[in-house]
């Protein structure tokens, strides 16, 4: 845990505190009423645009786990209908996925929470739909499982393109620092309003700047589906790995 937020707090505690003693919240008390408009104002736009960025975020979220689960289980029906193929081939594809799990786990997930493509995970699913394709049916029960395995392939290379994607995709940096612009303003707006006493001041100061920072940290952790506090699991691939 960084310690910034916590040195931010006090060095505003402490300009308060000099800016009470020199008279200045004397000159703002003249505006009270104008302050306190804005106040509610900005506040009622924060928490709209808040609400707005945390309902299309959460939904990013949610899409990326379904398509976790929706590509491992294509992957488990490969490996399940396989075995109907001779033992050659099925020891090739059940290899090729183990492979192409296992990288996951151990690069293209890290990478990915970083905000990078992995290329070499590509090129390790390409094998695992070569191994699919190249199997050798010896009969017509396994010519007929053969495509309908290479059906389940296709679907799990669909479903492997949509959770890059969306695992990619962030909040727009331009809506991101609308809304801290927006906090920005609110503490503010807190921080010059003539409270009576000083210490419901001080209070108040610190109260709204704590809402604020768990409201930004929130938006910004589940923003990033793959790395942070709260993020999507990945057991359906270890599942799979083994």
């Amino acid at each position: 845990m960084t310690w910034k937020p916590f040195a931010a707090l006090a060095g505003a505690l402490g300009l308060y505190a000099i800016l009470r003693s020199a008279g200045f919240y004397d000159f703002t008390a003249r505006e009270a009423e104008g302050l306190s408009t804005l106040v509610q104002l900005v506040g009622s736009i924060y928490a709209v645009l808040l609400a707005f960025v945390i309902f299309v975020i959460w939904g990013q979220f949610t899409d990326v786990e379904d398509c976790v689960i929706r590509e491992c289980n294509s992957l488990d029906d490969v490996l399940r209908f396989s075995r109907y193929l001779d033992a050659d081939s099925y020891a090739n594809i059940r290899r090729a996925i183990a492979n192409y799990s296992s990288h996951v786990l151990r690069h293209e997930w890290g990478a990915l929470g970083d905000g990078r493509s992995d290329p070499q995970a590509e090129t390790i699913f390409l094998k695992f739909l070569a191994s699919v394709v190249e199997a050798t049916p010896r009969t017509d029960g396994e010519q007929r499982m053969h495509a309908r395995l290479i059906d389940m392939a296709q679907k799990a290379s669909e479903r492997r393109d949509e959770r890059v994607a969306r695992s990619l995709t962030r909040i727009p940096p331009t809506l991101s620092a609308l809304v801290q612009t927006i906090a920005s303003m609110l503490l503010l707006l807190v921080f010059v309003h003539p409270f009576r006493y000083w210490y419901t001041g001080a209070a108040g100061f610190v109260l709204v700047a704590a809402l604020l920072f768990l409201a930004n940290f929130v938006m910004v952790d589940t923003d990033n589906p793959l790395k942070g506090v709260w993020n999507v699991s990945s057991a359906p691939f270890g599942a799979i790995k083994t």
